[in-house]
């Protein structure tokens, strides 16, 4: 059985020197996303299909400076409500890629935000740096919006969608050790 060539994975034989600008339309499993991708992020739900990624790959000898863009969509969990909804995103990739051996360019060169990745192979793999800019992306506290009110925490009423009527008290930031203070303060029955 022969496997698909990855369209991602790039032969060095098919850059020339100078720009070469590709754009690609991946499918998760190309890139070895999972559609249910950041397990540290819990509130991330799905990453909807397929994965724009737009690129200019710059070649000077056996270094690669590659600029682009990755666009997605992906379902999200609203840290603040609990709610469901979707985002789109288009974020900038930006990375160097350098021969094992070889010293990378001069920080003035590459953008400061740019990731550096050592190669050992003939072709350029852009797996990990697409799958890097998806994770990088993604909130570890996503908001349905930025005015999201959340939950009450008496009733749990989502209070986007109206006032709950339970009664305000905004807690003292002493109320712990209030408490506390008077548990110490009463000696135990016995």
């Amino acid at each position: 059985m022969s496997r698909r060539p990855r369209r991602w994975t790039i032969p060095f034989t098919q850059l020339k020197p100078g720009e070469n600008r590709m754009s690609f339309d991946l499918e998760l499993d190309e890139i070895g996303v999972n559609e249910h991708e950041v397990a540290e992020n819990p509130l991330f739900e799905v990453l909807k299909q397929p994965v724009l990624v737009e690129l200019v790959i710059t070649r000077t000898g056996r270094r690669f400076l590659v600029r682009g863009s990755v666009k997605f969509r992906a379902k999200l969990q609203c840290a603040v409500c609990l709610e469901e909804f979707e985002r789109e995103y288009d974020e900038k990739l930006a990375g160097e890629v350098v021969a094992e051996g070889e010293v990378p360019s001069i920080q003035g060169k590459v953008p400061d935000h740019a990731d550096r990745v050592r190669f050992d192979a003939d072709a350029l793999d852009l797996g990990s740096l697409v799958r890097d800019t998806i994770h990088l992306a993604i909130p570890i506290a996503p908001k349905c919006r930025p005015d999201c009110r959340g939950l009450c925490p008496v009733c749990g009423k989502d209070l986007n969608q109206g006032e709950c009527g339970c009664p305000r008290q905004e807690p003292s930031a002493l109320a712990g050790l209030e408490e506390l203070k008077n548990e110490i303060a009463e000696p135990p029955a016995g």
